[in-house]
This record gives structure tokens, sequence and C-alpha cells, in this order.
């Protein structure tokens, strides 16, 4: 990964975010809506669990005990799919795998133009993503 690529990726998801918000969810929903997701990609469903995070982290995928920690008691479906795909993704930065799967994930769970927006939003701030994923 280039040095800043997680910098950039990072604000252009935060402009994502404020321009195109995803639903809130409760705990309880998330957790079943990560397991509905979880199924339909074949993935075992992480674990969800509220934490206490930095100030300026939402939330943090856990590799090794295979779960989400999240900061606040209803996060957003951006949120949690940024976080699955980081679990889902064999290179765990947040390079063009990454962002690939990110925005396969909001077409596939949020919605088309949901992954069409934050796709252009990568493309304009010159960070690499699969051509396809806004399309699949």
């Amino acid at each position: 990964m280039l040095p800043g690529e997680a910098a950039r990726t990072y604000e252009v998801e935060a402009a994502f975010e404020s321009a195109m918000p995803t639903r809130s969810l409760t705990m309880a929903e998330a957790r079943s809506w990560l397991e509905e997701l979880c199924r339909a990609e074949d993935l075992d469903t992480p674990g969800l669990h509220r934490a206490r995070l930095r100030p300026s982290i939402d939330a943090a995928a856990v590799h090794d005990e295979w779960c989400i920690l999240v900061a606040d008691v209803a996060p957003t479906q951006h949120t949690l799919l940024h976080e699955l795909a980081h679990l889902s993704c064999a290179n765990h930065n947040h390079g063009r795998e990454f962002r690939t799967e990110v925005v396969r994930f909001l077409r596939r769970y949020v919605s088309v133009a949901h992954a069409a927006d934050l796709h252009a939003r990568f493309l304009a701030a010159d960070l690499s993503v699969d051509p396809f994923a806004a399309a699949r």
C-alpha cells in the first residue's frame, strides 16, 4: 500500500458517508444483518461487540478474534461493511482489494447508488478499485 493511501481512503469514505449516509442499526439489528449477509457471502459471522475505542475510531476489525468492535450502540451499515471487508480480504489494509470489497458489499447489501457513488469517489481520489466492483 502506498503511503497516505489509508488516510485518503478514510477521507473518501467520510465524505461519502456525509453525502450518502447508510442506515444506523441497533446492535441486535446489526448482528442479524451481519448473519444474513455472511450466510450469503459464505463467511463465518464475526462477533459484534461494543468497545471503548479512540475518539477518532468508529469501529475496528479484530482478525485474531474474528470480530468487529464498534464504538456506538447504533453502527451504520457502511461502518459494518467497512469492517467486514477487512475481515474478508486476504490483505488486511486499505488497498485496492479492500476498496473493491467495500464497494461490492455496498452494491449488494445497501444500494447500487451507494456503491456507484463510493466507487466514483475512490477513482476521483486516484484510489484504485476493481472496475467491475460497482457492477457486480
